[in-house]
């Protein structure tokens, strides 16, 4: 045997030992993970902004012909602004009647509400109305009122709110006389929502003072038709306790009017 040749195996084995070595210490190829894609989740609703308008106007017109003819027109309506604490609504009311050619009753309303809302219960208000009834005997009278309401009632089914104030009205009867006194009041409006396409209300309104006593209760069941579009039923009272003679303290009227509305209560 050469004595070159256990060298020469010794650095074969070198060799291999360094070889593998090398091997061992170069990093294992990484295998690319397959990631599973998350499905996209839906994007959140819009939410719905609740607009601060909203109110009603409805009319109704009765003719009838024959022996004597007569005719009753009458509209009202009402548009409310509200915000969380602040609310304003503005109201007004025309009606008018004739037989036979001559007009036998006719009245105009309008009133002007603001209020402040303490918390959920309790609120304070003004109010400004105006009334034109000359076959009662009030040729104008305006009132200006302050108060304190209260919410007894708030739903959803029933909601009653109950008012009293303190404040003055001026009054000019037929023979343009005008009259200023002070007053007391007390109103209220009850809500029952009998179904969602049927509602009924009570509302009162009454004014005291030294010279008259004025009541005015109105009686009302809503019935919506289809979307916006609502029919109503209303019997409303209005009694004076100083009139002219031959003058009735009591004047009573019965409509059915068609209407539209906009925006939620």
């Amino acid at each position: 045997m050469s004595v070159i040749a256990p060298f020469r195996n010794a650095f074969a084995v070198l060799l291999m030992s360094a070889a593998t070595a090398a091997t061992a210490d170069e990093p294992a190829a990484e295998v690319p993970a397959v990631a599973e894609a998350a499905p996209e989740a839906a994007p959140p609703p819009p939410p719905v902004v609740k607009s601060p308008w909203l109110g009603d106007i409805a009319i109704g017109v009765v003719n009838t012909s024959g022996n004597t003819s007569t005719r009753s027109v009458n509209a009202r309506g009402a548009i409310e602004y509200r915000r969380t604490r602040w609310g304003n609504r503005f109201s007004a009311l025309a009606f008018s009647g004739t037989r036979d050619g001559l007009t036998t009753d006719e009245r105009y309303s309008a009133a002007n509400k603001t209020d402040y809302q303490f918390d959920a219960r309790n609120y304070a208000y003004t109010n400004l109305a105006y009334d034109n009834d000359r076959f009662a005997g009030v040729a104008e009278r305006y009132a200006v009122t302050v108060g304190y309401g209260r919410h007894v009632l708030t739903g959803p089914v029933h909601t009653l709110d109950i008012e009293t104030g303190v404040g003055a009205n001026r009054t000019k009867d037929q023979d343009d006389i005008y009259e200023t006194a002070a007053i007391g009041t007390l109103g209220g409006k009850y809500v029952w929502k009998i179904s969602p396409n049927a509602e009924f209300s009570q509302t009162l309104r009454a004014e005291a003072g030294v010279t008259n006593v004025y009541v005015n209760p109105i009686s009302a069941l809503k019935l919506t038709i289809v979307g916006n579009l609502f029919a109503t039923f209303n019997h409303e009272i209005r009694y004076n306790s100083q009139v002219p003679e031959d003058t009735r303290h009591v004047d009573q009227i019965s409509t059915i009017n068609l209407g539209y509305s906009f925006g939620t209560p």
